[in-house]
């Protein structure tokens, strides 16, 4: 054994040996990513947990709508009003002093028993953060399930919320998934669209583990016992929060329900410009210095052995005798085997579609796109009051 590792080191040297080892170890990190951690979502089956109360939980599904919204009023609010499940109602709270579309939306209500609405008034004087707009909403409600989601999210089935439900019958705080919406299919917006989709990934794969830390602002809810349990919101000066930061004061392994299904995804649009997408971005980061170490770890461990593989990987094959330059590119190619196949399976439980011919592109440049991210604070100030 001594003679044959003496051997590999007289061929190729001590740097030609560390690269080989480097190259390995950070292949062997992205294969327990890939394989592995994410495979978890796939896995995952809500049936399999325990039921913990009655079938068919009556639900309020709640949302708050800042400003004259015409998108949500011709076209969100209806496909919520009209989901195919028996016992739900939907509470709208207008943030907004225009009277003209206040009584639009009185008009809707009147003719739906399943509506409920209220009114705050906001000016430039006085901000209505969006957690007081939530505890309006859920004071409103008459049900003890409350789930929450955001004028710009439509559901994609009709039985959307009747899967919702199913959560609610194993769990006391639900999550399930959301994609963001474009109104063009380009390269561009397929970049932005890997970007949540990978957070997405992340956030889902330690939630199906039972270690929730985040959930999509437009497709989460809590029942109303962990909520007054609390008496409320955490991070009162922070106007964001309410589906990151508190559920992590409320969620643990045996209360989390995750719904995975084609039918429980919502779709919340997004705006196509680079700059407005990225201070989106980079606005609902914020929260993220708050975020557990271990979540944060496994982000950024995944993300930097990715571009640490690439470089080591380059670097074999720039250097290294011609066997191990095949050798290199047969890790390349495995790995990126593991990465399709993975990222395949993941994105149909989370909603995305028809990712696997371009995804190459997002595997190169997705390090980048959110070193951008994080390269800069968000213009907006999350904090209403210090």
């Amino acid at each position: 054994m001594r003679q044959f590792f003496d051997t590999i080191l007289e061929h190729y040297q001590w740097q030609g040996v560390a690269l080989i080892g480097v190259l390995l170890l950070l292949f062997f990190v992205q294969l327990f990513y890939y394989a592995i951690a994410y495979n978890r979502i796939h896995k995952f089956r809500l049936m399999r947990r325990k039921l913990r109360g009655n079938g068919n939980p009556p639900i309020s599904v709640i949302v708050a709508v800042r400003g004259e919204n015409e998108l949500f009023m011709t076209d969100n609010l209806p496909v919520l009003i009209q989901q195919d499940y028996d016992h739900f109602e939907v509470v709208v709270v207008y943030i907004g002093g225009d009277m003209d579309y206040y009584e639009q939306l009185q008009l809707i209500r009147d003719t739906h028993s399943n509506m409920r609405l209220t009114r705050i008034g906001g000016n430039e004087h006085i901000y209505i953060s969006t957690k007081q707009a939530l505890n309006v909403g859920i004071k409103s409600a008459q049900y003890d399930a409350l789930f929450f989601t955001t004028p710009g999210s439509i559901p994609r089935s009709e039985q959307w919320l009747s899967h919702i439900a199913k959560g609610f019958e194993r769990g006391q705080v639900v999550a399930a998934p959301s994609v963001p919406s474009f109104e063009h299919n380009t390269l561009k917006t397929f970049l932005m669209r890997m970007v949540e989709f990978h957070r997405l990934r992340n956030a889902m794969t330690r939630a199906v583990r039972g270690k929730l830390y985040y959930a999509p602002r437009s497709n989460y809810g809590y029942v109303r016992k962990l909520y007054e349990s609390t008496r409320g919101f955490n991070y009162l000066g922070i106007d964001i929060g309410d589906n990151d930061l508190y559920l992590q004061a409320i969620a643990r392994a045996e209360n989390t329900a995750v719904v995975l299904s084609p039918h429980s995804v919502v779709e919340e649009e997004r705006p196509e410009s680079w700059a407005e997408w990225m201070e989106l971005m980079r606005y609902y980061s914020t929260t993220a210095e708050h975020y557990p170490a271990a979540a944060k770890t496994f982000s950024r461990r995944e993300c930097g052995s990715r571009v640490l593989f690439f470089i080591a990987t380059a670097a074999a094959i720039a250097i290294l005798p011609l066997e191990l330059k095949l050798g290199a590119i047969g890790l390349l190619l495995l790995r990126y085997i593991a990465v399709v196949v993975s990222s395949r399976r993941t994105a149909r439980r989370l909603g995305e579609r028809g990712i696997v011919l371009k995804y190459w592109i997002y595997d190169l440049l997705g390090p980048i796109i959110e070193w951008r991210i994080g390269a800069r604070a968000s213009h907006k100030n999350p904090k209403l009051w210090r």
